[in-house]
């Protein structure tokens, strides 16, 4: 059914206002705000206030819609207008509000819902339908895929509003690693920075009846795992290294081709009837017959660069070669890469994001030692790519880590450790510089626990 307001001045998302809404966020995955407070922010910041439909003065605005979440499942989408829930118009701002904070993950949601479409506002219903205890905690967390020390692939499961990185502020969490969508193991980490005391040394967990120790890591200049392929001081990944810059060349080499390929296909198009006569001097066909010798130029620019990077890609296709030959490889580059983990590593690369491709090619070129912001260091380390160079870097700025293994003996030291209405953490080195488990950090290690237990995995199995 479509509502009859037709044309709206304003977007609900095209306000630039720097302000914080006062959001109100629901276990079913999303964040609303009622209109109310809405006006009212952007009217205290002299910003223009977008056109509503009809009757939702006392709606509420979607305004974040977690991935991956029963909302997002169903269909819900950031901007959308809630004006009825399970049948009932929504009577006043606080509403909407009392209405969400009663459903639970086994209630059935309904919701009416105005959402823009195009030019105009468009009424849609959304059920969210009740799932079970079990699966309401698995969406609550993360699936991240990474890469192994053989190179292998693996996805690293996590509460969803964890740090993704190790290397965040008092990071304390649980997570378990998966191979062919089974659980294998589950992981303590702890991290914290302090700087001039990365000394060898453990993290100690207090709580009112318990202390707990956990020796924290120390990087080997030399230890063997996931080093930045084409580092110096490293030379048996340079197999990786011709790997992925294989991958790399193979992508910039497909995307040039389809550049000629379309630049080609427009000077057919165009030209395809045109008829060069050096007698003519009108304007109209001088400009003409200028943009096609500009169209030409393009297309020979763009052929001269595939020449050139077919070159290239040969040239590593020849070291790839020489390097999987015995004869040719020197003793400390015994390192060899099976076909699964070269298709682990081309899949992976697949996956990552234009900005973490552009990222990695850096590193490999430049290394990490200069020039790499903090937010380009945590992309990186996203990708599982530069593991190793990474922990020494981290090392040097003072990082102090855990990421530990655990065993079906320390489960019970789990479980204290979430019960205890106090949990404090230091490093051995500084027990001055302490902090405190949050709440949210032991209801978030509570879950992941409870998912890697229910998916009947035995801790250190």
């Amino acid at each position: 059914m479509r509502l009859l307001i037709t044309v709206v001045v304003l977007l609900l998302g095209s306000i630039p206002v720097h302000a914080e809404f006062p959001t109100k966020k629901y276990g079913m995955g999303f964040e609303t705000v009622t209109v109310f407070e809405y006006k009212k922010i952007l009217r205290e910041a002299n910003a223009a206030i977008p056109e509503f439909p009809p009757r939702t003065e006392t709606a509420v605005i979607v305004r974040l819609v977690e991935s991956n979440s029963r909302a997002s499942l169903a269909g819900l989408k950031e901007n959308d207008l809630i004006r009825v829930i399970n049948g009932s118009y929504l009577r006043s701002p606080k509403a909407a509000d009392e209405k969400l904070n009663m459903v639970t993950n086994q209630d059935q949601l309904k919701l009416g819902i105005i959402r823009r479409v195009e030019d105009k506002w468009d009424q849609v219903e959304i059920t969210l339908e009740p799932i079970s205890d079990a699966a309401a905690l698995k969406l609550s967390l993360s699936r991240a895929s990474s890469l192994d020390g053989a190179f292998l692939s693996y996805h690293r499961i996590s509460h969803k509003y964890a740090p993704a990185t190790r290397y965040a502020p008092n990071n304390f969490q649980l997570y378990f690693t998966e191979r062919a969508n089974r659980p294998e193991a589950l992981y303590l980490r702890i991290a914290q920075l302090l700087p001039g005391q990365s000394k060898p040394g453990a993290f100690v967990v207090t709580t009112a009846a318990d202390r707990f120790v956990f020796e924290s890591e120390v990087v080997q200049p030399n230890q063997r795992g996931l080093f930045f392929a084409g580092s110096l001081r490293s030379p048996e990944w340079e197999p990786v290294r011709v790997e992925i810059l294989l991958i790399q060349s193979e992508d910039w080499l497909n995307e040039k081709r389809q550049e000629f390929q379309q630049a080609e296909a427009t000077h057919k198009r165009e030209f395809k009837e045109f008829q060069f006569d050096q007698s003519r001097r009108d304007k109209a066909y001088q400009e003409l017959n200028q943009r096609r010798l500009s169209l030409i130029a393009d297309m020979e620019r763009i052929n001269q660069k595939i020449q050139s990077a077919e070159r290239n890609h040969q040239l590593l296709k020849q070291q790839k070669e020489r390097l999987a030959n015995p004869r040719n490889v020197l003793a400390q580059n015994q390192f060899k890469l099976t076909d699964e983990a070269r298709e682990a590593i081309k899949l992976h690369y697949a996956n990552l994001t234009a900005e973490q491709k552009i990222i990695v090619s850096r590193a490999f070129q430049y290394g990490i030692s200069l020039g790499f912001k903090e937010a380009e260091l945590l992309q990186l380390d996203e990708t599982s790519l530069a593991e190793q160079e990474i922990r020494l870097k981290r090392e040097r700025q003072g990082w102090l880590w855990v990421d530990a293994p655990l065993t079906p003996e320390q489960i019970p030291m789990l479980r204290a450790i979430i019960a205890a209405p106090s949990v404090t953490v230091h490093h051995e080195s500084t027990p001055e510089q302490k902090f405190e488990v949050t709440a949210e950090q032991k209801e978030r290690m509570k879950i992941v626990l409870d998912v890697f237990e229910a998916e009947g995995r035995d801790v250190g199995e």
